[in-house]
């Protein structure tokens, strides 16, 4: 049930549009960026994950964001023009955790939407300046679904035409990030 569920999800995200192109080379080895968030590692089924970022405990794929979309209650109306990347994260949990804080730290982002909700109510620390995204879940031990979000990338805040806009996802507090490297958006 659970392959299928997965398989389901990816045709669903391939039939949308979600387009595939190779993270380039790294911009600063110390900071572990990624040259440019315009680039996207593809979603892929779990028998294919060499490429995942981590498979161990967190996998994140970028992506374009969708050419149509109807966003949830209480979030704004999609406009693909309002948002510049589409960011995905699995998180493989040891155990089932009930009333998990997921959080994800965004530094420089203007607004964003989230994409497959699965029953999740996302929330903001500061509405005015959104940094960190968080929601409280069940986690079920081994893989959950997704967490993504269409974001809009702060460029006000790009150091030689590159913003880092994702640095890091906790769970209860604890970063699962491991070596998965921050996101950067090429705004020029």
């Amino acid at each position: 049930m659970k392959k299928t569920i997965y398989f389901s999800l990816v045709a669903f995200l391939i039939l949308l549009g979600c387009s595939k192109v190779d993270d380039v080379s790294v911009v600063n080895p110390d900071e572990n960026q990624l040259k440019s968030a315009r680039t996207a590692t593809p979603i892929s089924s779990y028998a294919t994950q060499q490429y995942w970022d981590n498979t161990d405990v967190l996998q994140t794929s970028l992506w374009n964001p969708l050419a149509s979309y109807t966003a949830p209650l209480g979030y704004p109306v999609y406009d693909k023009a309002n948002y510049d990347v589409m960011a995905h994260f699995q998180y493989f949990s040891s155990e089932n955790v009930s009333g998990a804080v997921v959080e994800f730290t965004f530094p420089h982002i203007i607004d964003f939407v989230p994409h497959m909700l699965f029953g999740r109510t996302y929330t903001v620390n500061k509405v005015d300046n959104i940094t960190v995204i968080s929601c409280t879940t069940d986690l079920v031990a081994g893989w959950n679904p997704m967490f993504c979000f269409m974001v809009k990338v702060d460029c006000s805040k790009a150091n030689n035409g590159l913003t880092t806009f994702w640095t890091d996802m906790k769970v209860n507090g604890v970063s699962v990030k491991g070596t998965i490297k921050n996101k950067v958006f090429a705004c020029n």
